[in-house]
């Protein structure tokens, strides 16, 4: 059984310790299979990026042996040499521009020495010409650029429209280099978080070719079902003959295992109606910690910089539910336009799929405009922005203390206990968060119950009205009625009048369930903004 490794992400290393590797060359051939070619590729962070730009220089580099076992090995591939310039942001300290600079200026004179050459200039990018000039020159062949995480360095300084600006610049005059150097150059390969907007960075690049939502590369990151299934084989029977153990995978049917998995980490979508895909680094990090179902993704570092964005924009969890992205967009799209406190609801909603949070659903019926309507990937995922988002607006020391405490209420029919921690939670909100809105509230509220496990619809459609959330637990039904600065028992008449409860009574005497009407009111004066007063009535007894 080969190890699984969640410490090493290039794949000569994959190889030479013999760890597991799901093998994707044949989408490495088909982009080899172009006399010249210049793509570029935007993922979600940890979905192997990294490790596809590790196998192309390998590839470059003639390391034929590394490659045994392979689809690209027994393809018709000769398997030339060709010199490689690796740049990988990443790795760089971009801190400032002057950095950044620095550090390309030492990442080019190391490749220069590595193949024997000087590279000459004041700038990177004066450096960068003249590497690949020299490289050419010398080994008489054309020069592949590998550039991994082009955009973390304005990623890292989006929140200062300044400084954004800087580096914008400042890789715009570097990366003008591939445009004069084309006839030079045998392969581009660049990778990022978010795609580039066609006015921004890459405006030079004409000829670049973005697989990003390619129906031919969706399943070249990530691993598929019948991937896990074949590659992970030998952990899934493992784990399936252990004891079983609660909150885990072991001991539990081959079917009820990888059901569960797939509850978790599957459902990244990339193209219209591709296979859908598990991320990466979430599963091998299940299967290193012995088949522990936890939240992987958020572990690896939930940028705080989109949280705060979204609150800024009043974006809810809610707003997720029913959001969408035409495809047109995203050629638009420039990080730059994330500085500052003007932010269009769109661009939020595109950073939100180009950072993972949110995916691919479904084609919607728009006539010539390309539209696709978005939803959470898995569990993993809507948890991670459900927690990372609860403690941007409230600074908890015990995130999962309370969760408990508030799940135990809900489930023990505590309505009274509810209410306490529910405006302890609104008493720790920053004030310059809040918004006087309804739905602000009962968001709040919304998310609050699904990050303790819960399930909680909202506006949920009857025959007469609208319904502001249902939470359903074992034995307990709460239909509830938010107001803003009006009164609880006000939400209970209209509860009554508008006969909310109808569809549940019967349902939930059947199931055993208590229902309860609830109205919570809350004020926005000054000096209060919390939950002012509540009321509640068993009904159907």
């Amino acid at each position: 059984m080969r190890e699984i490794s969640t410490s090493i992400y290039t794949f000569a290393d994959l190889r030479k310790y013999d760890c597991l590797y799901v093998d994707k060359t044949r989408y490495i051939y088909q982009l080899l299979r172009a006399a010249k070619g210049q793509f570029f590729c935007a993922r979600p962070r940890r979905f192997g990026k990294s490790l596809t730009v590790s196998t192309l220089k390998a590839v470059f580099q003639g390391k034929r042996e590394m490659f045994e076992g392979l689809f690209l090995s027994g393809t018709d591939y000769a398997w030339p040499v060709h010199p490689v310039i690796h740049i990988d942001f990443g790795r760089y300290d971009c801190s400032t521009v002057a950095l950044m600079e620095q550090s390309l200026q030492m990442e080019l004179r190391y490749t220069a020495k590595e193949y024997g050459v000087e590279a000459g200039g004041e700038s990177a990018a004066v450096m960068f010409g003249d590497l690949i000039r020299k490289l050419h020159e010398k080994y008489a062949c054309g020069v592949v650029l590998l550039i991994d995480e082009y955009d973390k360095p304005i990623i890292g300084h989006v929140e200062d429209a300044g400084d954004a600006e800087a580096f914008r610049r400042a890789l715009e005059s570097f990366y003008q280099i591939i445009k004069g150097a084309e006839a030079l150059l045998r392969f581009v390969f660049l990778t990022g978080v978010t795609k580039f907007a066609k006015v921004s960075i890459f405006s030079k690049l004409n000829n670049l070719t973005d697989i990003s939502m390619s129906v031919d590369y969706a399943t070249m990151f990530g691993y598929t079902q019948e991937e896990l299934e074949q590659s992970f084989s030998e952990h899934l029977e493992a784990l399936s003959r252990q004891e079983r153990r609660s909150g885990t995978g072991r001991g539990m049917t081959m079917g009820e295992l990888l059901s569960e998995v797939k509850f978790w980490y599957d459902g990244f979508c990339f193209a219209d109606e591709s296979e859908t895909v598990y991320n990466p680094v979430s599963i091998g990090k299940f299967f290193y910690n012995n088949g522990v179902f936890q939240n992987y993704w958020f572990e690896t570092g939930t940028p705080t910089f989109l949280l705060r964005l979204l609150l800024g924009k009043n974006m809810f969890l809610t707003d997720m539910v029913e959001a969408s992205m035409s495809v047109d967009s995203l050629a638009t799209f420039n990080l730059v336009d994330l500085s500052g406190h003007n932010v269009p609801f769109e661009r939020a909603v595109q950073l939100l799929f180009q950072t993972g949070y949110l995916t691919l659903d479904h084609l919607l019926d728009m006539g010539k405009l390309r539209s696709f309507a978005l939803r959470f990937p898995n569990f993993e995922v809507r948890s991670s922005f459900e927690v990372g988002l609860l403690t941007t607006y409230e600074r908890f020391s015990e995130p999962d203390t309370y969760a408990v405490k508030l799940f135990r209420a809900a489930m023990s029919g505590a309505t009274a206990l509810i209410i306490d921690y529910l405006r302890e939670f609104f008493a720790g909100l920053s004030y310059d968060i809040q918004v006087k809105q309804e739905k602000y509230h009962q968001s709040i509220v919304y998310t609050i119950f699904r990050m303790c496990g819960m399930e909680m619809q909202t506006e949920v459609t009857t025959n007469i009205g609208r319904i502001d959330g249902v939470l359903d637990t074992d034995g307990h039904l709460y239909i509830i009625e938010f107001k803003l600065d009006k009164s609880a028992a006000e939400a209970v008449w209209q509860i009554d009048t508008q006969k909310y409860a109808e569809k549940y009574i019967r349902p939930a005497r059947e199931k055993g369930q208590m229902v309860h009407a609830l109205g919570i009111n809350f004020s926005y004066e000054q000096g209060v903004r919390n939950i002012t007063d509540w009321q509640e009535e068993i009904l159907g007894e």
